[in-house]
């Protein structure tokens, strides 16, 4: 197999699934080209380095003055250089980012061959979350493989009339990556008096976010054994919302926190009671760890997560969030997961990902 593949990612998010499949071909000795684009920076430059990856291409396609347009028209075009400079023949992407639309639609209008890594997750609703569900029902159209991740969001795709031939069930590899993960660094799945909080969805900003702020704070006043600790998101408007909520008084028992490395965020999350979170990798990982998880969010792309009892959809009001985390918290039989069949596979979609690849 004499096809020149690329693997390209942009985020911290994308590098976390996209990592096991970088493993699984070095295992192979397969020589591959790996493009950072650049949307994120110093935290995914410190995470690379956390797992030894050394990007062939390191891109700059980001400005605080681009507009969603301007990225997209950047990323075009420096994925399209990259792809006539090396005589890439087929790009592998994975979610729903800038990066991954822009790569899809390089690869459909330079005919080379793409594979999108978890496609067919689903919202009801294009501009729910945006911009990424547009972006991956776009990606989705093009795409010579789809691996999807679980049997829901292959049954999405076939909604769509994408051909089954065309779509590849493979489990998610952020178990591959958790698995790796907790046994290279012996983290132990624990249950201690610990809540982890995330909170950084588009859709959150405003008035949602600070209804989430405000349960947390009564939380954490009426649960005074209990310690909360809240990564924060770098960006400055979650930021100022968050501790306007905190003007007059942080309770004792919460602490805020700076971003975490994903191996910091791991450890807090399998020591961890219970999560709350709008994130969707997140959702992702708690049934890996064990944990449920409280989802700061009205509808979620992986449903999969409520139908194995581990995720709870509270949404952003204050009375929902609350009594969901009384109803779990000091109740084992609640706040331990123990779903035997994780929905998100089995820890071995790298090794599928990269056997479909290199046919």
């Amino acid at each position: 197999m004499n096809d020149k593949i690329a693997i390209i990612y942009g985020t911290r998010p994308e590098f976390l699934k996209v990592f096991p499949i970088i493993n699984e071909f070095r295992k192979r000795n397969q020589k591959i080209c790996i493009v950072n684009t650049g949307q994120h920076d110093s935290l995914l430059t410190e995470m690379e380095q956390s797992f030894d990856v050394q990007p062939d291409y390191q891109l700059s396609v980001q400005s605080l003055a681009f507009t969603n347009s301007n990225l997209i028209a950047k990323l075009i075009d420096e994925i399209s250089n990259l792809v006539h400079q090396e005589n890439i023949q087929k790009i592998i992407a994975q979610g729903d980012t800038f990066t991954v639309l822009a790569s899809s639609m390089v690869a459909f209008l330079e005919q080379r061959k793409f594979y999108h890594i978890e496609a067919g997750l689903r919202t009801s609703d294009i501009k729910l979350p945006f911009p990424e569900e547009f972006n991956r029902r776009v990606v989705s159209l093009t795409a010579d493989v789809n691996f999807s991740p679980t049997e829901l969001a292959k049954q999405n795709l076939l909604k769509e009339n994408i051909s089954e031939n065309n779509i590849s069930l493979v489990g998610n590899s952020i178990v591959d990556m958790i698995q790796y993960v907790t046994k290279k660094e012996n983290i132990a799945v624990e249950y201690k008096d610990f809540v982890f909080i995330t909170a950084h969805r588009r859709e959150n900003i405003g008035q949602p976010l600070r209804n989430i702020a405000q349960a947390v704070k009564e939380l954490a006043e009426e649960n005074p054994e209990a310690q909360f600790e809240w990564a924060l998101h770098p960006n400055p408007n979650t930021r100022k919302i968050i501790m306007e909520a905190f003007e007059n008084g942080t309770p004792k028992n919460i602490n805020f926190t700076e971003p975490l490395s994903y191996l910091d965020a791991i450890r807090k999350m399998a020591k961890s009671k219970l999560i709350i979170s709008d994130s969707g990798g997140i959702q992702e990982e708690a049934p890996s760890l064990q944990k449920r998880v409280l989802i700061l969010r009205e509808e979620t792309e992986r449903p999969e997560v409520i139908s194995c009892n581990c995720g709870i959809l509270v949404g952003t009001d204050i009375q929902k969030i609350k009594s969901s985390f009384n109803f779990i918290y000091n109740n084992p039989e609640e706040y331990i997961f123990k779903s035997e069949n994780n929905p998100f596979g089995d820890g071995n979609s790298a090794e599928k990902i990269v056997k479909k690849v290199l046919e």
